[in-house]
């Protein structure tokens, strides 16, 4: 069996046993009228306060910015795996199996990234239906690709706090709240991201969603290519800085487990 062929049956088995997981968590029931719903909810609450502005601009930038993060919510659930997966002892199975463990486990927390695409490519359609918002086509066929890249920067993130709080496992919960709000509220989904003073904006170059978002409302906005696909591979390049950030970050938390002996302790 060569690299490729390992990598693949790898990342295929791996992902198979977290998508397995999803389904003790959630029937399809339970995750449409549930979870989904109430991201709906969410982007639909936002793009009323735009509705009571008078201006149809406001709505619709807030409808695509509402809508958008939510793939970045989801891929940052990731940060409640890294806890369970210890917890639950899987994580040293993964330390001891002869494949690489960071592999296992960002293949293992894929269904919060993939999950989260379908979900924010859901609610905006639902947005653009419900607020009337005028889409250009066949550009905006091209959204999922966007979203799928503002999701992957956001998992790598995702995975670099989880690695963070692997050994206070009570801050899980607080470090994925303060999280996506942070993406939320300094990455331009509300407000333009030069709202914030200029050492905020900053910070903000640096976080996921900041250039994806700004590159789909160029996108929608009938903006040259160019303009574009720069943006979207700042988007890119943010992504793959986090996922090597956290990769580092779990590998350091890991083998800090391991000298201590707590590497299947949740606490």
């Amino acid at each position: 069996m060569n690299a490729l062929t390992r990598w693949y049956a790898t990342v295929s088995t791996a992902s198979r046993i977290g998508f397995r997981e999803l389904t003790t968590f959630y029937t399809w029931r339970t995750w449409v009228f549930g979870w989904f719903l109430r991201l709906i909810a969410q982007v639909l609450f936002f793009g009323t306060i735009g509705m009571l502005s008078g201006s149809d601009d406001r709505v619709r930038y807030l409808a695509v910015g509402n809508a958008a993060v939510v793939v970045c919510i989801e891929a940052m659930v990731v940060i409640t795996t890294t806890v369970r997966e210890r917890g639950q002892g899987t994580l040293a199975l993964q330390v001891a199996a002869p494949a690489d463990f960071a592999l296992t486990y960002l293949a293992r927390g894929a269904y919060c990234l993939l999950v989260g695409i379908v979900s924010s490519t859901g609610v905006f359609v639902v947005a653009a239906l419900v607020f009337r918002l005028s889409m250009p086509f066949p550009e905006v066929l091209l959204v999922p690709l966007f979203l799928a890249v503002a999701g992957c920067s956001a998992y790598g993130l995702g995975t670099a706090v989880g690695a963070l709080v692997l050994r206070r496992p009570g801050l899980q919960w607080l470090a994925l709240n303060t999280g996506y709000m942070s993406l939320m509220t300094f990455c331009g989904v509300n407000v333009p991201v030069d709202y914030w003073p200029a050492p905020v904006a900053a910070v903000a170059q640096l976080l996921p969603l900041t250039h994806g978002l700004q590159a789909l409302r160029d996108l929608l906005a009938g903006a040259p290519a160019a303009t574009v696909l720069g943006g979207l591979g700042c988007e890119a390049l943010v992504g793959l800085a986090w996922t090597a950030l956290g990769v580092a970050l779990l590998k350091q938390a890991v083998a800090g487990e391991r000298r201590r002996g707590t590497i299947e302790l949740s606490a």
